[in-house]
């Protein structure tokens, strides 16, 4: 069936399904619609839908703006620092990094960053994310020095950061304080 196919694709990102992956299993447009009116699925955004049967989870806020923003966009400074709790962050606010300007409607909880295209992103549960070496030093002169230095500790004691990493961001963090 059809809906199995969506909902596998589903599993592995946070319970969302675009239209384009849709499409490749067989879905059709009208499929989506009947499937939203019935309940099976909401629509989060533009080519964007949700299965209910996955559960949610806090993440899901940082996976939904992702995916609403288009293919190429990823989780960008704070919201990265916020999503692998290296620091307090305002969650109110979340920051997408796209290569392009995007005519998306987004939500105004969404800034949109142009950032230059050919990044690679890296991958946290499904979430394309700014690495997060890139995430701290995107944050210099916008967050606290304090905040950023206990962001670094922890993404290095948890493994995110190599020693050399964290030795050269720790500097960068001084030297703008």
């Amino acid at each position: 069936m059809i809906y199995d196919s969506i909902y596998s694709i589903s599993t592995e990102n946070h319970g969302l399904v675009t239209s384009a992956a849709a499409k490749e299993v067989g879905a059709k447009d009208k499929d989506l619609a009947r499937w939203v009116k019935i309940g099976r699925m909401i629509k989060i955004g533009h080519g964007v839908y949700r299965t209910l049967q996955y559960p949610f989870s806090e993440d899901d806020v940082y996976a939904n703006a992702v995916a609403c923003a288009g293919a190429k966009a990823y989780l960008f400074g704070e919201s990265v620092i916020g999503l692998l709790r290296l620091a307090p962050t305002n969650p109110k606010i979340i920051h997408i990094a796209v290569p392009v300007r995007s005519r998306r409607q987004l939500p105004a909880s969404c800034k949109v960053h142009i950032q230059p295209a050919g990044y690679t992103p890296a991958i946290r549960d499904g979430i394309p994310i700014q690495k997060p070496a890139d995430a701290i030093r995107s944050c210099l002169g916008v967050m606290m020095p304090e905040r950023l230095e206990s962001a670094a500790d922890e993404a290095y004691r948890t493994g995110l950061l190599f020693k050399t990493d964290y030795q050269q961001l720790m500097e960068e963090i001084k030297r703008h304080a």
